[in-house]
Order: structure tokens, then C-alpha cells, then sequence
């Protein structure tokens, strides 16, 4: 197949133009509120408990364009539920981004968690794993926000951690 250069020069040129680095990366920050169920699972059945911590953090994030995402979250728990308290959350995920209207978005998440949790009086147990969850986003205007996600962020042998969190997030 032979495509004539004027042709070719054409097509990037109008690609060039509409499909520009400015119109789909956006860099974004936010804070968010979270209230988790955590369940600590050692292996003396006695020590077990179950906890609902609530927990504050800081997110970061960037789209690549209006359906892909990259995200980074840290967070930590501000009170003990049932003796139980998260003494750190960091996961990084990839966001899917699916537009309803100009204002309201679902979205994916799937990535990898590490999170520290505390029995009060016991001991504390650190664990990792993949992560899942889902969301709506609600653009107040072009630059804020508000998100408020349900994620999964792991379900391993000596812990497991899911959580609700409504976040407030301010795209540059």
C-alpha cells in the first residue's frame, strides 16, 4: 500500500492538532475521608478482631487522556475501632475512566497495596497485595471535583482491608 506523502503530511498534521499533549494530560491531587473494615486474622483465633478505622489521606494522580489513569494513595488512620487501627495505606493504581456526561464519570481501579495494621495490645501485622475497586466522580467545576470510590484493597491471610472513601480532588 502506497499512501502519497501530501496524504500522510495531512493526517499527522490534524493529528498533531487534535489529539495535543495539553488536551489529554492532567495532573491532579486530592484529600479524602475514608471509614474502612478491617479485620486482623493471627494465627491464634483469640487475637482475632474485626475494626471499622477511619482514615484520612492524600491521593495523586495523572490521566493520560480521557479514559486512562495513573494514581498514587497514602493514608492513615485517625482513631482505633474495636482496638484495630491502620497505621499506613500506599497503593498505586490504574485508572479506567468511562465519561456518563460532562460532569459525572465511573471509574476502575486495579493495582497493588501495602498496609500496616494494628491490634492494639497485641501486635501489628504488615500486607500487601493486589487491589480492586470502583467509583463515581463528580466534576464541581473544570478545576475540583469530588470522587467517592469503594476499593478492596487486600484480603490476605493475617488481614484484610476494604474501604469507602470520599475525596475532594483538584485537577491542574
Amino acid at each position: 500500500m502506497n499512501i502519497s506523502n501530501p496524504l500522510l503530511f495531512a493526517f499527522l498534521a490534524v493529528g498533531a492538532v487534535t489529539i495535543s499533549p495539553a488536551a489529554f494530560s492532567a495532573p491532579y491531587v486530592g484529600a479524602e475521608l475514608g471509614y474502612s473494615d478491617a479485620e486482623y486474622q493471627p494465627d491464634h483465633a483469640q487475637l482475632s478482631g474485626d475494626g471499622n478505622p477511619i482514615n484520612i489521606g492524600v491521593q495523586a494522580g495523572y490521566f493520560l487522556n480521557d479514559y486512562l489513569g495513573l494514581e498514587a494513595r497514602y493514608s492513615r488512620s485517625v482513631q482505633r475501632s474495636s482496638g484495630l487501627k491502620m497505621d499506613e495505606l500506599t497503593s498505586g493504581f490504574a485508572k479506567l475512566n468511562l465519561p456518563v456526561t460532562p460532569r459525572i464519570a465511573l471509574y476502575g481501579l486495579a493495582g497493588y497495596s501495602t498496609f500496616t495494621l494494628d491490634k492494639q495490645g497485641v501486635a501489628s501485622v504488615d500486607e500487601s497485595g493486589f487491589s480492586f475497586g470502583g467509583g463515581i466522580h463528580f466534576a464541581l467545576d473544570r478545576h475540583k471535583a469530588l470522587a467517592l470510590d469503594v476499593i478492596r484493597y487486600a484480603d490476605a491471610d493475617h488481614a484484610s482491608l476494604y474501604a469507602m472513601n470520599l475525596a475532594f480532588q483538584y485537577r491542574f
